[in-house]
């Protein structure tokens, strides 16, 4: 694998795709920090552990020095290291280059300028030079001595499809023993943060590896919050970060009447919802627009059935556009009014109920930020919100981009009173403002 300077994330590239790719994991193009790499972001120590680290650019000086008196990758290839050509991704955008013909390899140590890292480079002879700390090189680890230490431990990940009304299967992996035999492992969890195996655990053997433990006796509204855990003599280890859900109806159904709350017709709707962290912390997404009979089955779904309705900015009516806007006597053409969208006149709230509300313009800036990294709609549809281009109703009230323009608004008014932030999946994915007067699809979610 892969890594920038100083970085924990890695990347495997299979030649012609990198893993984890932009749809997540956003690339840096670019690092300025005035830091060798720390112990914490070491991958030879977080991956593998019992004393194993990144060689410092003085090992590789004297690995490269007589009596090795290294002269090409060759040298290098046939001492005891077997050191090759692995190649490096790009500092730009991540590619692959060179596999095969360059070989170079990180140093934990910094170069004088903050953004350049030094490597040893086995191309055209063989030195300890430096680079731009936002290229990808391979790491060769080095371990002076067995240094006995708590496990390692994966976070929990926790699939939504795996989710029922009242419980979750979580998977972790213990990576390493730290060097003396694990005792016991499993998952702990609570509704209050940092669960620790005073709180609920759940025990699950006591071998390396991966595993799967099911969160029982769950219920819709609180915050759960898991770790996996792992024991040997040195004592208790847990995940590095705290994974968090919540119990979301996996189907639900409305009645909408015509007239009522803003529903432009009559209709009874079986919604879907899931839980996600993509706006920053657990709630439920439903994973169709509202008012729409079915999720999208493409990010350029057409269909009226997968559009939903469309709503003017903080206004409750909806409208339903099938070859005519319905209602057609209720339009306005201008709105200027300084508020953000009343929970009042919150159609998420006015025809779900139960919390449901219109996310804010935080809220899909967050989701459209790092780790997700939506660039296209087509990432956005490939999330786990479904997220595709319904098209709006313009100011006029006519149909607009239905299969090619992705709009939502947020909940959170522009700094005019006569524009509204939006997410915008046109040409990329921002949050951004239009007026108040286009009626835009809802996505709801629930705290």
């Amino acid at each position: 694998w892969y890594w920038q300077f100083n970085l924990p994330q890695g990347y495997k590239h299979d030649g012609a795709v990198r893993t984890p790719s932009n749809a997540w994991t956003a690339w840096i193009t670019s690092i300025t920090a005035n830091a060798s790499w720390a112990l914490a972001n070491d991958p030879c120590n977080l991956l593998i552990g019992l004393g194993w680290r990144i060689p410092p650019s003085a090992e590789w000086t004297a690995a490269d020095a007589p009596p090795q008196n290294w002269t090409n990758i060759t040298n290098a290839f046939n001492s005891e290291l077997k050191m090759h050509a692995a190649g490096y991704l790009n500092y730009t955008n991540g590619t692959l280059a060179n596999r095969g013909s360059y070989g170079y390899y990180w140093t934990s140590t910094q170069y004088s300028s903050t953004s350049y890292g030094n490597f040893l480079t086995l191309y055209n002879g063989s030195s300890v030079s430096y680079a731009d700390k936002a290229y990808a090189f391979p790491l060769r680890c080095i371990r002076d001595g067995i240094t006995i230490t708590k496990p390692v431990v994966s976070s929990v990940t926790l699939p939504a499809a795996s989710m029922t009304s009242n419980s979750a299967a979580g998977t972790a992996t213990v990576v390493s023993d730290g060097g003396a035999n694990i005792t016991e492992r499993g998952l702990c969890w609570n509704t209050s943060g940092n669960p620790t195996t005073a709180d609920v655990k759940i025990s699950a053997g006591n071998v390396i590896g991966s595993f799967t433990s099911t969160l029982t006796g769950l219920a819709e509204g609180p915050t759960y919050y898991v770790r996996a855990y792992a024991v040997n003599s040195q004592g208790t280890a847990y995940s590095p970060t705290v994974s968090s859900f919540k119990i979301c109806p996996s189907t639900f159904p409305v009645a909408h009447t015509e007239g009522q709350n803003g529903a432009p017709v009559s209709k009874t709707v079986t919604y879907r919802s899931v839980s996600s962290n993509i706006s920053g912390k657990a709630a439920c997404w439903l994973t169709q627009n509202l008012g729409a009979d079915r999720q999208a089955t493409s990010a350029g779904d057409a269909a009226e059935a997968a559009a939903g309705w469309y709503w003017q900015f903080n206004r409750v009516q909806g409208y339903k556009y099938d070859g005519s806007r319905i209602p057609s006597n209720t339009w306005i053409t201008s709105i200027s009014a300084s508020a953000n969208w009343a929970m009042a006149n919150d159609p998420c709230n006015l025809l779900l109920g139960l919390g449901w509300r219109i996310p804010t313009s935080a809220e899909w800036t967050a989701a459209d930020a790092p780790p997700q990294y939506w660039t296209s709609v087509t990432d956005a549809y490939a999330s786990e919100l479904k997220l595709h281009s319904a098209g709006y109703l313009n100011t006029g009230g006519g149909l607009t981009g239905r299969g090619s323009y992705g709009f939502y608004w947020s909940s959170t008014q522009y700094a005019s009173s006569s524009y509204g932030n939006f997410l915008n999946l046109y040409g990329g994915s921002v949050v951004s403002y239009v007026e108040k007067a286009n009626a835009l699809p809802l996505r709801c979610i629930r705290d």
